[in-house]
């Protein structure tokens, strides 16, 4: 032990950091191996590196880390978030409804793709397109609308005349669903350039200013998306959409009364706008108003009484009250009205480690991770479920074999991370367990647990 913790000493003082953080995981391992007896009991023993320790040099690795794989991940085309993702998403714009009219009224994808196969004409073709795309969202077919609205796009984004020649309004249509369905990839910038186009030619449209926002928010530029949300309800001083995005980004910012006061606003003008309505109910949450949450709760479900999000959000509410029977009977039925909601199967798995066994004994952990597999599963991109699910399994590997298995997870995971701040969790898991599984073929030890 006073060997590994000179040479600890020498690796932090050279800033060779990987190799020191696989030194102090050998040093906990060792120290855990020796007082297994003592920690099993609970007897407080003085561990040879203080937590905060690993911690500082997990911290020196990080941002070349985060760096490193959001480099590789900006270099790869993006997956699409799941359908429930874009679905709720979609359904978070107060023009859903006219667009899916729209889509119902032109007709199936095969009257379009008949249509299409018999035009020659650019511009019709294009429009033609923007039809069935949207069609293609209607019928929850994500990434065949990113086809067509890109195909329909490339047909005319040359030629001005091309443009104007299409129905109506059609090009600034297929402009705006464009930017949507490159927003969905995360591709930022390009998204930007389409609302760009598209505030050009409509620059009264507060709703494309909402969606801009949206972009920027999720660039991060938290300034420039307040502005457009600003300019938006300068044009539109009651529009719904505008409040309650603007009241996520007050969210972000920990802006917990002026969110609060958006949202207020926002079902002032529409008392029925279910995502408003459960977006107050955290808002109150937070700053632990739990009656006030049940009530705006209660109102939801009357609006939507088979809403998965209502019942999560249900069971939230109630695990914070640490009801926690209540909690897991709303997450189950959150569950079984909309199966591809991960975040119920999430709640859920907490809620389970949360409660102790009928006996007595620790919680059911299998059951747990066969919930949380459960919501990697229906969402690949819901990188909480992976930072749980990694954590669970490491608590019941028995060999090292499994630690290896988590850490090709948390590479999977890292696949699908969009930012820099879902990286820089998963990174840090990822870093903690790969240091922890050499230390422990250092120390020929063919597990890291106290078995």
């Amino acid at each position: 032990t006073k060997a590994r913790t000179r040479r600890l000493r020498i690796l932090e003082t050279q800033q060779r950091w990987g190799e020191a953080l696989v030194e102090v995981c050998a040093l906990q391992l060792h120290f855990m191996k020796e007082h297994r007896d003592q920690l099993r009991m609970g007897i407080p023993i003085q561990p040879p590196v203080p937590q905060q320790r690993l911690e500082e040099i997990v911290a020196k690795l990080l941002p070349d880390e985060v760096e490193k794989y959001y480099q590789t991940n900006q270099e790869s085309e993006k997956s699409l978030p799941s359908q429930f993702t874009l679905t709720q998403l979609l359904k978070s714009f107060s023009g859903y409804n006219s667009w899916m009219g729209k889509a119902a009224k032109d007709g199936s994808t095969t009257k379009l793709t008949e249509q299409l196969e018999a035009e020659s004409d650019a511009s019709k073709k294009a429009s033609l397109y923007l039809k069935r795309g949207r069609r293609y969202v209607y019928d929850k077919q994500y990434e065949k609308s990113v086809h067509d609205f890109e195909t329909g796009y490339g047909l005319v984004q040359d030629d001005v005349e091309k443009q104007e020649a299409m129905e109506d309004d059609d090009f600034c249509r297929l402009l705006e669903w464009l930017a949507m369905v490159r927003h969905w990839r995360y591709d930022l910038e390009g998204s930007l350039k389409c609302y760009e186009k598209c505030c050009d030619i409509e620059p009264t449209n507060a709703s494309l200013l909402v969606k801009r926002a949206g972009v920027q928010m999720d660039g991060g530029e938290h300034d420039d998306a307040l502005k457009l949300f600003d300019m938006a309800l300068g044009l539109e001083p009651a529009l719904p959409d505008a409040l309650m995005h603007r009241a996520n980004l007050r969210m972000l910012q920990q802006k917990v009364d002026e969110a609060k006061a958006d949202l207020l606003e926002c079902l002032r003008i529409r008392p029925n706008h279910l995502m408003a309505r459960l977006r107050l109910a955290t808002v109150l949450m937070a700053v632990e108003d739990l009656n006030g949450a049940k009530v705006q709760l209660d109102k939801a479900n009357e609006f939507e009484p088979n809403s998965s999000e209502v019942h999560s959000y249900r069971g939230e509410m109630h695990f914070a009250q640490g009801d926690l029977t209540e909690a897991r009977a709303e997450f189950d039925k959150a569950i079984k009205c909309e199966p591809s909601n991960p975040t119920p199967y999430v709640n859920c798995a907490l809620a389970i480690m949360n409660t102790p066994s009928p006996t007595g004994g620790p919680p059911d952990i299998k059951a747990a991770i066969d919930l949380l597999e459960q919501g990697v599963k229906v969402d690949p991109q819901f990188h909480t479920a992976y930072m749980h699910l990694g954590q669970l399994k490491l608590a019941l590997a028995t060999d090292l074999a499994i630690a290896r298995e988590v850490v090709a997870m948390y590479d999977i995971a890292l696949t699908h991370c969009r930012t820099r701040e879902e990286l820089k969790d998963v990174c840090g898991a990822r870093l903690l367990t790969v240091a922890q599984v050499d230390a422990a073929s250092m120390l020929k030890m063919e597990t890291f647990t106290m078995q």
